[in-house]
């Protein structure tokens, strides 16, 4: 009986110390570029903020403006921005670090997300 407590109370502490990281964990600094659409140059690039939350994904740009986009049910990595339009999650090529941008193709260009 003494081994049955011990092992809920062990459960109970993990389950408590597991939902207070998962809390910060949707939410991190990251590097953004804008690209649009046939261009080599980024047109926007600055620190960031990206969030999932849901599965749904938010940027906060530093400059204060924020990009929004909602997940399409049962169309993995598809996502629909505020407009309505479709915006599809990829990932980019492994830079000398073996780090890979996550990148959200817009009908207009696509940012780019180092960090997320």
């Amino acid at each position: 009986m003494k081994s049955q407590s011990i092992l809920i109370g062990a459960i109970a502490a993990i389950a408590t110390l597991g939902s207070s990281f998962s809390a910060q964990a949707d939410s991190r600094k990251a590097y953004c570029q804008y690209f649009p659409n046939s261009s080599q140059t980024a047109k926007v690039s600055m620190p960031c903020i990206f969030s999932m939350r849901q599965g749904a994904i938010t940027v906060k740009w530093e400059d204060g403006v924020g990009d929004s986009f909602k997940p399409i049910p049962e169309r993995p990595f598809v996502y629909t921005d505020e407009r309505g339009g479709l915006v599809y999650q990829q990932w980019g090529e492994k830079d000398m670090n073996g780090v890979r941008a996550r990148i959200l193709k817009m009908e207009n260009g696509a940012i780019y997300i180092w960090g997320s």
